[in-house]
């Protein structure tokens, strides 16, 4: 069962949020505890969804591959260039470009272990991510690619890149979550669930 104080503090942060107009959610590690459920419950939250996260060690998978397909090129993208990746990231979760933009603004590109990525193709982005470095570890974050785009191994490509590149930069573990789709990829490069994430929403 959740502390009584812990709960007084996400009730408090429930209840800033829900006055405002924004979408929010709260999740955990594993299973609701069933207090926290209730508390949830009050503001409209009672459709859980888990997604896995997942493990990648390079110990033991060290070989990554490093072909590109034809005329993709992988290149880091700093902040001065933040529409680059606003502009691929739009098309490839199929959102406002000005949402896109709220997650690659030049203070959060340029911040220390963060690493914004693009692969182009012939110039044009279509695929993205974000590496998140802390020590011996790296957090994998932002992919999209558009869905005319998919299943053409641009996206393979580019997690690979991500994964050298982090590799060489001294991480050993790559933690990702994981939706259907980029699940299969992720555990083809050697990625094992090692926990679940559940979020409660909005019904």
């Amino acid at each position: 069962m959740q502390p009584k104080r812990v709960l007084a503090e996400v009730d408090e942060f429930a209840s800033e949020l829900a006055a405002k107009d924004v979408c929010w959610s709260i999740q955990v590690r594993g299973e609701v505890d069933p207090d926290l459920r209730d508390l949830a419950a009050r503001y409209g939250m009672i459709v859980p969804e888990e997604t896995p996260l997942l493990l990648w060690d390079a110990e033991l998978l060290p070989t990554l591959p490093t072909a590109l397909p034809p005329g993709a090129k992988v290149r880091v993208v700093h902040g001065a260039e933040y529409d680059v990746l606003a502009a691929a990231m739009a098309a490839g979760f199929g959102v406002p470009r000005e949402m896109a933009e709220l997650l690659v603004q030049p203070p959060l590109l340029d911040a220390p272990g963060v690493t914004g990525y693009v692969l182009e193709l012939n110039g044009e982005g279509v695929a993205t991510g974000h590496n998140i470095r802390i020590g011996d570890h790296v957090v994998l974050l932002g992919g999209s690619v558009p869905e005319r785009s998919r299943r053409s191994g641009y996206y393979r490509a580019l997690v690979a890149a991500r994964l050298r590149d982090a590799v060489a930069d001294g991480a050993r573990y790559a933690i990702s979550e994981n939706s259907p789709m980029s699940r299969p990829l992720f555990e083809s490069f050697g990625a094992r669930q090692f926990e679940t994430l559940t979020h409660l929403t909005m019904s």
